[in-house]
């Protein structure tokens, strides 16, 4: 009888619950309010920055990456860090506070380098309601490479009879264009203004958009960076957009496309892309040069024997981007369904204090594997590895203190040793690559390339 009252009671307090909840007066739940941050790595000598605000990773970029917004408690100082890592270990580069105002969109652009970092940080009201037309175009010089002030011309339609335009010296927290939206804009950046009316000559050209569109009731925040692609060093305009970084499709940077063949019993291969010849005759585990292409966007990637194009040995549809550096990876043996094939953006920065080293599992006779690099002559025993469960092309970046080391693979998990000891040197300032490939023929014992400054 008392479960029965005690049920009872329950489902009257129930019901009373729910009355209430539709009665006036009732209180909604409150919405918390929210501020909005993101962050754009511009330091050109650094590591992979990692950034934290009271505490909690917001996110990890590297040079020239930006984040998505995230959210923050707004109106109160936050504590945001900033961390590097120099020879792998990690070390505070710069900390702050940082406060935003509710419903506020902060931008904050690390740059200087790593001895000197510079923070410029750019906050934006809640947009209202604007004419129909109505664009903003925030532009930010964050080149450390560029001491002097910097003109940007904007034109429409290639009218330089009325352009828009503004100086702005380095580190400069922004200006702000209000250009009416549209199609067929271009945007220079130029080592001097040129005369009104007048196109820039190549000369005073640094860098250029491309075409491009702007969109009614849009917001850009544009900012000019170092660069370090193909073609050598210079500058480039990162466009911050909600969800991350982005390149203008059409700005005139070139990729960088190198090719290693490390199928160990087909022959010599032919590569194409959108059914044009790239690179021909590209024999076992040899590496190719880097082949300047202004291919973008989705390719078509043909795989053939040598001088047999009616032949597909594999196709795949990657993505290249302007400006970036690639090494298409090609493995299998031939009793495989099809090659497998990776292609890999590459940091090509030179850093005074940290060397880039990659290792790349191209042997398909093999399983999962270590990397160790351990000091001359010793056992790995006691040692853990520095990068470990490398699958078939799989590319790892390493890290650690530049000296003398011996390379050993080993079975993944195991002290299994199936490559080395391999004597090398490390040093900072430099880029190491290596691909372990089969032997020729295919199968053990597995085989090294090394490439870039292990040469």
């Amino acid at each position: 009888m008392r479960r029965s009252i005690n049920v009872v009671l329950a489902l009257a307090t129930l019901l009373f619950l729910a009355a209430c909840g539709t009665e006036e007066g009732f209180v909604e739940p409150i919405l918390v309010p929210k501020g909005f941050v993101r962050v754009f790595n511009a330091v050109p000598d650094s590591t992979t920055l990692r950034v934290s605000v009271d505490n909690l990773t917001q996110a990890t970029l590297n040079f020239s990456e930006g984040s998505a917004f995230f959210n923050i408690l707004p109106g109160l100082p936050r504590k945001m860090e900033v961390f590097h890592f120099p020879d792998g270990q990690r070390e505070l580069l710069l900390d702050r506070r940082l406060t935003v105002p509710t419903d506020t969109q902060a931008t904050v652009i690390i740059a200087g380098t790593i001895n000197s970092p510079v923070v410029l940080e750019i906050q934006n009201a809640p947009s209202t309601d604007t004419p129909a037309d109505y664009t903003e175009v925030q532009i930010v010089h964050a080149a450390n490479s560029l001491s002097a002030e910097v003109g940007f011309l904007l034109v429409q339609d290639n009218d330089f009879s009325a352009p828009t335009t503004v100086l702005l010296g380095q580190f400069t927290e922004s200006l702000t264009l209000n250009p009416s939206s549209g199609e067929r804009y271009e945007l220079f950046a130029v080592s001097s203004l040129p005369a009104t009316g007048t196109a820039p000559t190549d000369a005073q050209i640094l860098w250029r958009s491309g075409s491009f569109d702007l969109p009614a009731k849009s917001r850009a925040m544009l900012v000019l960076t170092d660069y370090f692609g193909p073609e050598g060093k210079g500058v480039r305009v990162a466009n911050l957009s909600v969800t991350g970084t982005q390149f203008f499709v059409l700005e005139e940077l070139p990729a960088a496309i190198r090719a290693i063949n490390t199928l160990p019993d087909q022959g010599p291969i032919d590569i194409f892309f959108n059914d044009e010849l790239f690179a021909a005759n590209v024999t076992f585990n040899e590496m190719t040069d880097n082949i300047l292409t202004d291919l973008r966007g989705q390719l078509t990637l043909k795989l053939t024997p040598t001088g047999d194009a009616t032949t597909i040995l594999a196709e795949a549809t990657p993505t290249v981007e302007q400006g970036n550096f690639y090494t298409l990876t090609i493995t299998g043996l031939s009793t495989d369904t099809g090659p497998s094939l990776a292609l890999t953006p590459e940091d090509n920065r030179n850093i005074a204090t940290r060397f880039v080293l990659t290792g790349t599992h191209a042997s398909p006779s093999s399983g999962l594997l270590d990397y160790y690099f351990v000091a001359p002559s010793t056992s790995i025993e006691n040692a853990s590895p520095r990068s470990f469960n490398n699958s078939l092309l799989n590319t790892a970046g390493m890290s650690f203190e530049q000296g003398s080391y011996d390379l050993i693979v080993t079975d993944a998990g195991t002290k299994d040793i199936v490559f080395g000891p391999l004597a090398v040197e490390l040093q900072n300032d430099k880029i190491y690559r290596f691909h372990l490939t089969d032997a020729t023929g295919g199968g053990l014992p597995i085989q090294i390339v090394l490439e870039d400054d292990f040469n």
